[in-house]
Parts: C-alpha cells; sequence; structure tokens
C-alpha cells in the first residue's frame, strides 16, 4: 500500500572517522598543551543497519522504520561493534578515506537493537536485512517475532562473508511471506559484492573486460556448491565495485542482465578520486529497496541504475564537512535522482558462453562498424558509443575487447610489480604488424600504471652488430636504476636475426631471469626496469610461439635451439597490438580501430577542421579513409595521407583535398581508395540484389503514376521498363548504384542498415519528413549520375540520352516527385528482403 513502512534491521555499528588536524595557532599561551602540536580527531558516525535506514530516509518518502536512534551514544560501547576509518583532509569541505582499520567486537558479544520500541508493523513495502555477519543472523531474539509478524512486499538481503550461512538465511531464503501466511521466493532480493563470492571461490576475472567479467560469473556461479541457495535464489545482484552489477535471476529462464559503465573497469571509477570511501554498497541497497517501494511490479531497473548512482555519487564526494567541520556521509545529494555517468544494461548471451563461443559487447551492440566509426569520427566516441565499453590509457582509447583485456592485464601485471620490492626487471611482449603503434600503446599503459610519463630507452636490435651494444644498452639501463627509476625499456624487433634466426633470445635469458647481465666475467646487477620485447617479424604472441604449441610446426628444432621457449617463459605477459588494418576476414571491427586513430590524429594536427567537437570531412572522403582495404604501413599512412593532404587552414576535408594519386600510392591502393572517395560501393552480390529489388519497385511505382492508357502503352516499349533479366546494362549499373547510395541516404537521417542489432528496434518505414528530405537526394543523385554519362536535357529518349527530368528537384512537378517518394519509401522493405533491417543510430 502506499502508506506501507519501508522496515530495515540487521548489524549495528558505530564507526569512528578520525583524521588529522595541525597545531592550533590561537592556542599559543593557553593551557592545553596538546593544542600546540599536531593531533588526531575523532567522531562517531552511525554505521550498518542505523547508516541504511538513514539512506532511505534521503531516498524515499514512505515512513523508515528502523533500529534504536541511541544505538551509537557512549553509553553503548561496550554492546555493539566497532569499527575506525582514518581520513585526510581533502580541500575544506571534504574527507577521504586512507585507510580502512577494520572491526573490534564488544566484549560480551553485539547486542541486536528492536526494529522498533513498540511493536513490528503488521505490514511493509520492503523488509532490508543488513546482514553484515557480525551477530544479527545467529541471535534469533533479534528478528524471529518480526518475520512471523511483518508481511513485506519485497525483502531485500544485503549480505557479506559468510555468505549464505545462518540462521537467518534459513528463515528468509524462501522468500517473505504473505498475507496468505505462504513464502513468496520470487520476492526475495539479495545484494554482495564480488570481492565476497571471490573470497568463497568463485574465480570472477578483475577489471580486464566487462565480457571477461560476464563470462566468469555465468561459467563459475554455480562452482561452489556450498552456495546453492544463492545461485537458485529469485534476485541475486553482485556489485562489482560502483561500477558494475550482475542481475542474477536463479528462478527462471530469463538471462543475466549485467549493468556497467562503459568507460570504467571494476574499481576505476573510485580510484579517479583520491582515497577510497565507505558505506557504498548500503547506498546502493537504499536506492533499489526505495525504487521497489514505490513500484513493486517494475522497480528493479530502475532501482538498480539508482543504487548504482548513489554508490558512485558516494564514491565521488567522499565525506563532507558539517557545520562544526566534522566528516558526515554525503546523504543529501545521493538520492537526488540525477542520472551521472551512463549506465548500459545487458542480456548475457548465456548460451554462447557456456559454450565457449567469442562475443564481444561492442560486435552484439554495434550494428553497422563503419556507420558507428563515421559518428566516432565526426562527433567522437563518447556520442558514437555511448553503450560500448572503452579504455581509456593516458592518450590511447580503444573499444576492442581484445586490446582493452591486453592492455588492462599489462597495466594489472605492472601495477602489482610497482608495489613489491624489486631487483630484476620484468619482461613483456607486445606484438602486432609494422606501424600498428606498438611503442605508443605500452607507453601510455605504463604512463598510467607508475601515475607518470615513464623514463624511455628505446633500442632496435636489427641496428646492433655485435654483442657489445646490447651490454651498452643493459649499462645505460643500469644507469637509470642506480638513479631510483623504473626505465621502461624497448627492445625493438628484439626477434632479428643475429647469427641466425632469433640469435638474440639467449643472451637476454639472464636478465630476464636473474636480473644481471655479464661483462668481461663480471656479473653487473640491472635493478628494476620494465623490458618490453618489440616483435618485428611476428605479428601476434601466437605466430612467435607457435613452434611451441605445435610439435609437428617445421621450425620447432630451430626455435628450440635459439632458446626461444627458454624466453617466452620468462614473459610475465604480452599484448598483440591489431592495428588499422584487418587481422582476417571475420574481424568486421577494423574501422572502428581506424576511427579511433584518425579522430586522434585530426585533434592533434588539423583542429581547424571541427566546428566545436565535430570534425567536418566529405562523406565519399571519410568512407575512403575508413573501409580502404588496407594502409600499406599501418598507422604511419594514415598519417601521411592527412599529411599530404592540403589540409592548413581548411574547415572541410573534401576530395579536392587529397594528394594526387601517385603518391596516394605510396601508402594505399589508390584505385581502391579513389573509388571509395567517388561513392561507397556494397559487394557485389549484394549491391546486385538490392538493385534487382529497387528495380521492381521502380515498375511498379511507374505503372501506378500512368495516367492515361496511352502512358501506359507506352511504358510497354520502354527499355527501362523491362524485366531485370533483358534490361540493358546501363540500366541496371544504374540500380546498382542506387543501391550503393542506401547507406548514405540512412546516414542523413541518422539510421543505419545491418542483418542484426540485438535489442535495438528496427526502422519499418521513414516518416513524411524524412521521405521528403531522402527523395531529394535521390534526384539529386540522379542527375549527377545522368550528367555524368553524358545525358542532356531534352525530351526523354533513351537511346539519344536525354531527359526533361534534369532539373532541380523544386522544378519537378508532383507527379515525378512522388515517383522519387516512392522509391525511398521503399528502402526498409527491399532491405528486408534481402535480410537487411534498418536501425536508429545511437
Amino acid at each position: 500500500m502506499k502508506d506501507d513502512p519501508v522496515v530495515v534491521a540487521g548489524d549495528i555499528c558505530r564507526d569512528w572517522l578520525a583524521w588529522s588536524v595541525p597545531p592550533s595557532a590561537d592556542a599559543l599561551g593557553a593551557a592545553e598543551n596538546w593544542r600546540l602540536h599536531p593531533g588526531t580527531r575523532m567522531v562517531a558516525r552511525r554505521g550498518g543497519a542505523l547508516l541504511l535506514a538513514d539512506m532511505l530516509r534521503h531516498a524515499t518518502t514512505r515512513p523508515v522504520i528502523g533500529p534504536h536512534a541511541g544505538a551509537i551514544e557512549p553509553d553503548g560501547a561496550d554492546e555493539i561493534v566497532q569499527s575506525l576509518v582514518d581520513l585526510e583532509r581533502a580541500g575544506t569541505a571534504a574527507f577521504r578515506v586512507t585507510r580502512l582499520r577494520g572491526f573490534s567486537g564488544p566484549e560480551n558479544g553485539s547486542r541486536v537493537l528492536p526494529v522498533l520500541e513498540g511493536e513490528t508493523p503488521r505490514t511493509a513495502a520492503v523488509l532490508v536485512l543488513d546482514d553484515a555477519g557480525n551477530g544479527f543472523r545467529d541471535n534469533q531474539h533479534g528478528w524471529g517475532d518480526m518475520l512471523a509478524r511483518l508481511q513485506p512486499g519485497w525483502l531485500v538481503v544485503k549480505m557479506a562473508r559468510p555468505l549464505a550461512t545462518g540462521a537467518l538465511w534459513d528463515a528468509v531464503r524462501q522468500g517473505p511471506v504473505g498475507a496468505d501466511d505462504r513464502p513468496d521466493a520470487d520476492r526475495l532480493v539479495v545484494v554482495l559484492n564480488a570481492d565476497d563470492l571471490r573470497a568463497e571461490g568463485i574465480a570472477l576475472g578483475r577489471r580486464l573486460s566487462w565480457e571477461r567479467t560476464a563470462e566468469d560469473f555465468v561459467r563459475q556461479l554455480a562452482s561452489n556448491g556450498r552456495l546453492d541457495t544463492l545461485v537458485t535464489c529469485a534476485h541475486l545482484l553482485v556489485r562489482f565495485g560502483c561500477e558494475g552489477v550482475i542481475h542474477h535471476r536463479g528462478r527462471s529462464d530469463h538471462p543475466p542482465v549485467l549493468y556497467f559503465d562503459p568507460r570504467h573497469a571494476e574499481g576505476e571509477f573510485a580510484e579517479a578520486y583520491a582515497g577510497a570511501m565507505v558505506g557504498t554498497t548500503a547506498a546502493f541497497t537504499a536506492g533499489l529497496a526505495a525504487a521497489l517501494a514505490d513500484d513493486p511490479e517494475g522497480g528493479m531497473d530502475r532501482g538498480v541504475r539508482a543504487g548504482m548512482a548513489a554508490a558512485r555519487h558516494l564514491a565521488a564526494t567522499g565525506f563532507q564537512a558539517d557545520e562544526a567541520g566534522t566528516p558526515v556521509y554525503p546523504l543529501a545529494g545521493a538520492f537526488s535522482g540525477q542520472a551521472g555517468p551512463p549506465v548500459t544494461a545487458m542480456p548475457l548471451p548465456r548460451a554462447r558462453i557456456v559454450q565457449g563461443a567469442a562475443w564481444s559487447i561492442l560486435d552484439d551492440v554495434l550494428g553497422d562498424p563503419v556507420a558507428a566509426a563515421r559518428r566516432v569520427v565526426t562527433d567522437g566516441p563518447s556520442a558514437a558509443l555511448q553503450r560500448i565499453p572503452t579504455a581509456r590509457f593516458g592518450a590511447l582509447l580503444t573499444a576492442d575487447r581484445r586490446e582493452i583485456e591486453s592492455f588492462r592485464a599489462i597495466g594489472n601485471l605492472l601495477r602489482e610489480y610497482l608495489a613489491t620490492p624489486r631487483a630484476r626487471p620484468i619482461s613483456i611482449g607486445v606484438f602486432g604488424p609494422p606501424g600498428a603503434g606498438k611503442s605508443f600503446g605500452v607507453q601510455q599503459v605504463a604512463q598510467v600504471a607508475l601515475g607518470r610519463r615513464p623514463e624511455v630507452l628505446e633500442f632496435n636490435l636489427s641496428q646492433f652488430t655485435a654483442l657489445a651494444d646490447l651490454t651498452a644498452a643493459f649499462h645505460l639501463v643500469r644507469d637509470r636504476a642506480v638513479r631510483g627509476e623504473v626505465p621502461l625499456v624497448f627492445f625493438d624487433e628484439f626477434d632479428s636475426p643475429f647469427g641466425g634466426d632469433l640469435g638474440w633470445l639467449r643472451y637476454f635469458l639472464a636478465p630476464m631471469q636473474d636480473g644481471s647481465f655479464r661483462e668481461g666475467g663480471h656479473a653487473h646487477p640491472l635493478g628494476a626496469a620494465i623490458f618490453v620485447f618489440a616483435g618485428g617479424t611476428r605479428a601476434s604472441f601466437a605466430e612467435f610461439a607457435a613452434p611451441i604449441n605445435r610439435p609437428d610446426h617445421p621450425d620447432r628444432a630451430r626455435f628450440v635451439a635459439a632458446k626461444g621457449p627458454d624466453f617466452a617463459s620468462r614473459l610475465r605477459g604480452y599484448v598483440d597490438i591489431l592495428g588499422p588494418d584487418p587481422t582476417g576476414p571475420d574481424d568486421r571491427l577494423f574501422p572502428i580501430r581506424r576511427a579511433f586513430l584518425l579522430r586522434a590524429l585530426l585533434q592533434r594536427h588539423h583542429p581547424s577542421l571541427a566546428s566545436g567537437d565535430h570534425f567536418n570531412l566529405e562523406d565519399g572522403v571519410l568512407s575512403a579513409l575508413l573501409t580502404v582495404p588496407a594502409y600499406r604501413h599501418g598507422v604511419r599512412s594514415i598519417e601521411a595521407v592527412l599529411a599530404m593532404s592540403t589540409l592548413a587552414g581548411r574547415e572541410r576535408f573534401g576530395a579536392a583535398d587529397l594528394p594526387p594519386q601517385a603518391q596516394l600510392g605510396l601508402h594505399v591502393d589508390p584505385t581502391a581508395f579513389l573509388a571509395r572517395v567517388m561513392g561507397e560501393r556494397l559487394d557485389d552480390d549484394r549491391r546486385h540484389r538490392l538493385g534487382r529489388l529497387l528495380h521492381e519497385a521502380y515498375r511498379q511505382q511507374r505503372l501506378a503514376i500512368a495516367e492515361t492508357d496511352q502512358e501506359r502503352n507506352e511504358l510497354g516499349h520502354d527499355t527501362s521498363m523491362r524485366d531485370w533479366a533483358d534490361l540493358p546494362a546501363e540500366f541496371r549499373e544504374s540500380s546498382d548504384r542506387q543501391a550503393d547510395d542506401i547507406p548514405r541516404k540512412l546516414r542523413r537521417i541518422g539510421c543505419f542498415m545491418a542483418p542484426d542489432a540485438g535489442e535495438m528496434v528496427p526502422v519499418t518505414a521513414f516518416s513524411d519528413t524524412e521521405v521528403a528530405l531522402l527523395a531529394e537526394c535521390e534526384h539529386e543523385r540522379w542527375n549527377a549520375e545522368r550528367l555524368q554519362s553524358q545525358w542532356r536535357l531534352d525530351a526523354r529518349d533513351t537511346a539519344r540520352h536525354t531527359s526533361a527530368f534534369l532539373i532541380p528537384w523544386r522544378d519537378l512537378a508532383p507527379k515525378w516527385r512522388s515517383l522519387d517518394e516512392a522509391m525511398v519509401a521503399a528502402i526498409p522493405r527491399v532491405l528486408q528482403a534481402d535480410g537487411l533491417q534498418i536501425f536508429r543510430t545511437g
């Protein structure tokens, strides 16, 4: 009912917040000597179920009934759990957490306070139990009567380790008791943190990619049989920091739903602010419970989003200073309803994950990669890929799952290395085609891990002619380490020959393993360093290590003789840089990678092309840059094409600004590139199929607008009205070109075509405004096509290549306008007949 309260019970805690204070200047000469020295102040705040109840009072307008308000007064110090949190000042109005000192329990056990000083209410919108594992779950006197009397609409259990144990869980796992005195298991929600699952033995990957997190969850959740009651719970909400939540529905066939922040991995949002924060799980639970109370049937999705927003508010804000200058939880703004950073919800492809099939959110959600890539260049990644996970490492931005996971794995590895005492280098391999940006990518990841720009030493082994060259390089590394630096050392083209294939590998084994190198019979320690081995002849680690993994590999004996297996075993990680070109026939995401690179280069070198955040490029030029089959020298070729174009001071990048064809040939196939500049071209099979369908639509509409029998008879002799099989090649090509132009038309109205686009709703018809716009576009395209083929304005005569319709759209009679309008209105059904659908961009 509308006036039913939200009831909160559970473990309570007194949170002691401690922070340093400087000497008090106005205490000089005063009697209090302690004021003359730096000191520590402490204040007690309501924690546990007390804090959760306070949060709910800000999150909902319903009455909130919680534990006794005086629970943290000093006279209760021996009866409840205490926690201690160290803070530091962050400006004049905020405090950040520097250390969590943990809990201390009372001498005589935790006192469990009643929900009310009076009787428990008969009904409640939501009952929230804060089960922190601090005694409440095993003290039936604290909750037995309440559970027997209370009939809540929803039961929300905020659970901490040890999970799914104790008398309380046995009493509530069948769900809340309804008016018929029977439990309703479908009204039970459990909220817990992923780290608690990990501590229980569930192997959940940490901060690699949301896809990896989802895969681990689907495959590993049921791996601990003791948690079977959680796995079969109606609603299990697992928090991955402030950045993600998985909603698992163990009593239905619905797939799990992943809610995630596309811009951050687990833990990254909170790390963007100095220090940690406590109370984020309570904030999430309060936002969830408030939404379920207000909308019992449809509040789950809104509740998850509201809870994530509240948790992130706490993480971003920290403790705030009250009027007395002491820290308090920032509750007033946590439940304001502000959307905060974007959150994407995506049903997980459970069957594909269980089968081990590869998948990525980018590929599933994207629809048409070229359409999205265009928007990345023109409008920026945030506008084009709002629902897609992206990862930023300094100046490097990527949306490809493979690169995200590789770069984050390397970043995690470097952070772990830097956090421990280190007496020898750490070794990482980086592979990719020439010009893929291997050095740039690793430098950006290292910069993030180090928290500063790394000291970089680069050595190209293909230019070394003697072992003394490598020894000199090691001395330079040692010099940096002696100065207390951790240099980033690139050994480029480490797989170059030296007295044979892979001849340098054997000389790196001791430095990698023991952290020393030999010269003149003496061993010299290297110290801490990050060794990065960049391949020059192998495009991927799999290609490099193939002789190890394939016993029948023709180069196996040679690889073993060159110490390849020993070298590979000393690598602590690797990353494959994909580069701007397709990695194979199934790589449909290369235009996205090119788009990131292209926009970054335009921002750096050609800012005059931008109007605000929008870059102005002609449609054909952008198509060519994104879809040309290959760049001869990778990223360097993209840079070169831009550098050779006449863009200084230009406000728009057009075809006339491109370099001559011969110059283009240095970096791309000039014929393929310029063909794309002139206009997009679908693959031959598709353009012929769509061309035939468009021709049939033209014939039907042409007959429909014929006004007299004479006109209809004349159409019977018109060569452009013949069946497709008998149609002259010129008119077939015209229909094919009309098909080629469909993607451009769709972009004009913010759409794209694709075989499928996941959960997106297809467009089955255009609006009248869109039809009018596209019809004019089609007439202009047709005019250009005919004029380029040397047609002239005159009475219609296909044999003489004359037409009366080579006039501006505004001069066309309504009858002939209707023909173009009918043709563009037919696009959705024409595409559908060929297995394609239309979707709105974004």
